[in-house]
Protein backbone atom coordinates (compact mmCIF):
# COMPACT_ATOMS: atom_id res chain seq x y z
CA UNK A 1 0.00 0.00 0.00
CA UNK A 2 1.59 3.49 -0.43
CA UNK A 3 3.12 5.18 2.02
CA UNK A 4 3.72 1.26 4.02
CA UNK A 5 6.95 1.20 5.87
CA UNK A 6 9.10 -1.69 5.24
CA UNK A 7 11.96 -3.32 7.41
CA UNK A 8 15.62 -3.50 6.31
CA UNK A 9 15.43 -7.18 5.09
CA UNK A 10 11.77 -6.69 3.86
CA UNK A 11 13.04 -4.22 1.61
CA UNK A 12 15.47 -6.51 0.13
CA UNK A 13 12.80 -9.21 -0.57
CA UNK A 14 10.40 -6.99 -1.66
CA UNK A 15 13.05 -5.71 -4.11
CA UNK A 16 11.17 -5.11 -7.47
CA UNK A 17 13.11 -5.61 -10.68
CA UNK A 18 10.75 -4.17 -13.16
CA UNK A 19 12.51 -1.03 -14.32
CA UNK A 20 16.06 -2.10 -12.87
CA UNK A 21 16.54 -5.55 -13.66
CA UNK A 22 15.37 -4.43 -17.14
CA UNK A 23 17.92 -2.49 -17.78
CA UNK A 24 20.74 -4.31 -15.91
CA UNK A 25 19.87 -7.34 -18.78
CA UNK A 26 19.76 -4.78 -21.46
CA UNK A 27 23.64 -3.89 -20.04
CA UNK A 28 22.65 -0.65 -18.99
CA UNK A 29 24.13 0.81 -15.22
CA UNK A 30 23.42 3.42 -12.59
CA UNK A 31 23.55 6.59 -12.83
CA UNK A 32 23.41 8.75 -9.70
CA UNK A 33 22.26 12.42 -9.44
CA UNK A 34 23.00 15.06 -7.06
CA UNK A 35 21.76 18.56 -7.33
CA UNK A 36 24.86 20.95 -6.36
CA UNK A 37 22.36 23.43 -4.79
CA UNK A 38 20.43 21.30 -2.69
CA UNK A 39 21.34 21.95 0.62
CA UNK A 40 21.59 18.49 1.71
CA UNK A 41 23.00 16.44 -1.20
CA UNK A 42 25.36 18.99 -1.72
CA UNK A 43 27.56 18.15 1.47
CA UNK A 44 30.53 16.61 1.89
CA UNK A 45 29.29 14.00 3.76
CA UNK A 46 26.53 13.15 0.87
CA UNK A 47 29.03 13.06 -1.71
CA UNK A 48 31.64 10.63 0.42
CA UNK A 49 28.67 8.20 0.82
CA UNK A 50 27.73 8.31 -3.22
CA UNK A 51 31.11 7.25 -3.15
CA UNK A 52 30.84 4.54 -1.38
CA UNK A 53 27.20 3.50 -3.83
CA UNK A 54 29.57 3.94 -6.42
CA UNK A 55 31.92 1.82 -4.95
CA UNK A 56 29.34 -1.08 -4.06
CA UNK A 57 27.91 -1.23 -7.57
CA UNK A 58 31.76 -1.22 -9.27
CA UNK A 59 32.68 -3.93 -6.94
CA UNK A 60 29.70 -5.52 -8.46
CA UNK A 61 30.10 -5.21 -11.88
CA UNK A 62 28.30 -2.20 -12.47
CA UNK A 63 29.10 0.63 -14.59
CA UNK A 64 28.37 4.10 -12.48
CA UNK A 65 27.92 7.84 -14.17
CA UNK A 66 27.12 10.39 -11.85
CA UNK A 67 25.91 13.91 -12.71
CA UNK A 68 24.00 16.92 -11.71
CA UNK A 69 20.60 16.54 -13.23
CA UNK A 70 18.36 13.81 -14.33
CA UNK A 71 18.59 15.32 -17.43
CA UNK A 72 22.37 14.37 -18.23
CA UNK A 73 21.36 10.72 -16.24
CA UNK A 74 22.26 8.06 -19.30
CA UNK A 75 19.09 7.07 -21.15
CA UNK A 76 19.62 3.24 -20.68
CA UNK A 77 20.44 3.93 -16.60
CA UNK A 78 18.45 3.02 -13.71
CA UNK A 79 18.40 6.58 -12.59
CA UNK A 80 19.53 7.41 -8.60
CA UNK A 81 17.93 10.43 -7.20
CA UNK A 82 19.76 11.87 -4.13
CA UNK A 83 18.56 14.49 -2.71
CA UNK A 84 16.92 16.57 0.99
CA UNK A 85 13.67 15.72 1.94
CA UNK A 86 12.61 19.62 1.39
CA UNK A 87 13.76 19.30 -2.34
CA UNK A 88 11.09 19.79 -5.22
CA UNK A 89 11.81 16.04 -6.12
CA UNK A 90 11.26 14.53 -2.13
CA UNK A 91 8.33 16.94 -1.74
CA UNK A 92 6.70 15.69 -5.29
CA UNK A 93 6.96 12.65 -4.88
CA UNK A 94 5.91 11.90 -1.30
CA UNK A 95 2.71 14.24 -2.11
CA UNK A 96 2.32 11.50 -5.01
CA UNK A 97 2.59 8.45 -2.48
CA UNK A 98 0.14 10.58 -0.08
CA UNK A 99 3.05 9.77 2.89
CA UNK A 100 5.02 12.55 5.23
CA UNK A 101 7.90 13.00 4.11
CA UNK A 102 10.91 12.45 6.68
CA UNK A 103 10.08 14.80 9.00
CA UNK A 104 12.60 14.18 12.31
CA UNK A 105 16.47 13.95 12.52
CA UNK A 106 18.51 11.38 10.80
CA UNK A 107 15.27 9.81 9.01
CA UNK A 108 15.32 9.09 5.63
CA UNK A 109 13.55 7.83 2.85
CA UNK A 110 13.67 5.51 -0.20
CA UNK A 111 10.73 5.39 -2.84
CA UNK A 112 10.17 5.05 -6.89
CA UNK A 113 9.49 8.24 -8.43
CA UNK A 114 9.15 10.27 -11.61
CA UNK A 115 11.08 12.98 -11.99
CA UNK A 116 11.75 15.19 -14.95
CA UNK A 117 9.21 12.59 -16.74
CA UNK A 118 11.92 9.85 -15.64
CA UNK A 119 11.36 6.77 -13.48
CA UNK A 120 13.60 7.41 -10.84
CA UNK A 121 14.71 5.81 -7.35
CA UNK A 122 14.42 8.73 -4.67
CA UNK A 123 16.52 8.62 -1.72
CA UNK A 124 16.43 11.18 0.33
CA UNK A 125 16.80 12.67 4.03
CA UNK A 126 15.51 14.87 6.73
CA UNK A 127 19.29 16.00 7.42
CA UNK A 128 22.75 15.41 6.01
CA UNK A 129 23.03 12.32 8.24
CA UNK A 130 19.66 11.38 7.00
CA UNK A 131 20.46 11.04 3.48
CA UNK A 132 23.68 9.26 4.25
CA UNK A 133 21.73 6.38 6.30
CA UNK A 134 19.67 6.40 2.93
CA UNK A 135 22.54 6.01 0.48
CA UNK A 136 24.32 3.59 2.73
CA UNK A 137 21.39 1.65 3.24
CA UNK A 138 21.49 0.90 -0.81
CA UNK A 139 24.82 0.30 -1.02
CA UNK A 140 24.26 -2.37 2.11
CA UNK A 141 21.50 -3.65 -0.57
CA UNK A 142 23.82 -3.93 -3.54
CA UNK A 143 26.86 -5.91 -1.50
CA UNK A 144 24.23 -8.34 0.47
CA UNK A 145 22.38 -9.66 -2.71
CA UNK A 146 22.16 -11.81 -6.04
CA UNK A 147 20.34 -8.74 -7.86
CA UNK A 148 22.26 -5.87 -7.08
CA UNK A 149 20.55 -3.68 -9.90
CA UNK A 150 17.01 -4.63 -8.81
CA UNK A 151 17.68 -4.34 -4.92
CA UNK A 152 18.07 -0.51 -5.69
CA UNK A 153 14.38 -1.00 -6.84
CA UNK A 154 10.88 -0.96 -4.42
CA UNK A 155 7.53 -1.09 -5.26
CA UNK A 156 6.19 0.84 -2.20
CA UNK A 157 7.77 4.07 -0.10
CA UNK A 158 9.81 3.50 2.95
CA UNK A 159 10.53 6.42 5.62
CA UNK A 160 12.75 5.46 8.50
CA UNK A 161 14.04 7.21 11.32
CA UNK A 162 15.96 6.33 14.85
CA UNK A 163 13.73 4.73 17.91
CA UNK A 164 17.43 6.18 19.79
CA UNK A 165 19.01 9.77 19.11
CA UNK A 166 22.28 8.35 20.24
CA UNK A 167 23.25 5.05 18.68
CA UNK A 168 27.36 4.75 20.28
CA UNK A 169 29.73 2.54 20.59
CA UNK A 170 32.95 1.92 22.22
CA UNK A 171 36.72 0.93 21.89
CA UNK A 172 39.21 -0.12 24.46
CA UNK A 173 43.04 0.57 24.17
CA UNK A 174 44.27 -1.28 27.20
CA UNK A 175 47.09 -3.50 25.90
CA UNK A 176 50.10 -2.36 23.62
CA UNK A 177 50.89 -5.87 22.94
CA UNK A 178 46.86 -6.41 21.68
CA UNK A 179 45.80 -3.09 20.83
CA UNK A 180 48.83 -1.60 18.66
CA UNK A 181 48.15 -4.12 15.94
CA UNK A 182 44.57 -2.37 15.41
CA UNK A 183 45.08 0.98 16.34
CA UNK A 184 47.92 1.64 13.71
CA UNK A 185 46.16 0.43 11.11
CA UNK A 186 45.49 2.52 8.81
CA UNK A 187 43.33 0.17 6.39
CA UNK A 188 41.09 -1.48 8.81
CA UNK A 189 39.93 1.95 9.84
CA UNK A 190 38.30 3.58 7.10
CA UNK A 191 36.53 0.16 6.59
CA UNK A 192 35.48 0.20 10.63
CA UNK A 193 34.00 3.57 10.57
CA UNK A 194 32.48 2.84 7.24
CA UNK A 195 30.81 -0.32 8.85
CA UNK A 196 29.92 1.99 11.74
CA UNK A 197 28.06 4.45 9.76
CA UNK A 198 26.30 2.15 7.04
CA UNK A 199 24.58 0.56 10.93
CA UNK A 200 23.92 3.96 11.59
CA UNK A 201 26.04 4.48 14.50
CA UNK A 202 26.51 8.00 15.04
CA UNK A 203 28.56 7.98 18.13
CA UNK A 204 32.00 7.01 18.50
CA UNK A 205 34.37 6.71 21.63
CA UNK A 206 37.96 5.18 22.00
CA UNK A 207 38.83 5.19 25.62
CA UNK A 208 42.46 4.04 27.08
CA UNK A 209 43.36 2.09 29.88
CA UNK A 210 41.50 -0.37 32.72
CA UNK A 211 39.13 1.66 34.56
CA UNK A 212 39.21 0.75 38.15
CA UNK A 213 36.43 1.73 41.16
CA UNK A 214 39.74 2.56 43.41
CA UNK A 215 43.07 3.32 42.70
CA UNK A 216 44.61 0.67 45.38
CA UNK A 217 46.43 -2.98 44.69
CA UNK A 218 46.76 -2.08 41.19
CA UNK A 219 48.55 -4.52 39.29
CA UNK A 220 47.58 -3.40 35.44
CA UNK A 221 48.20 0.44 34.94
CA UNK A 222 49.02 0.65 31.38
CA UNK A 223 46.98 3.85 29.96
CA UNK A 224 44.96 3.87 33.46
CA UNK A 225 46.07 7.86 33.22
CA UNK A 226 46.89 8.29 29.56
CA UNK A 227 48.35 11.44 29.78
CA UNK A 228 52.08 10.49 31.07
CA UNK A 229 51.81 7.76 28.45
CA UNK A 230 51.37 10.18 25.90
CA UNK A 231 53.07 13.20 26.92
Amino acid sequence: MPGQSFSRRQFVKSASAITALGAARAGGGISIVATPDDAVAGTAPVQWAISELARSLEGRGISVFRCESVSQAKAGDVCVVAAGAASDAAVSAFKGWRGETPSSAEALGILPTVVDKRRVILACGYDVRGLVYALLELADRVQNTAEPVAALSTSAAIVEGPVNSVRGINRLFTSDVEDKPWYNDREMWPQYLTLLASQRFNRFSLAFGIGYDFIRQVTDAYFLFAYPFLL
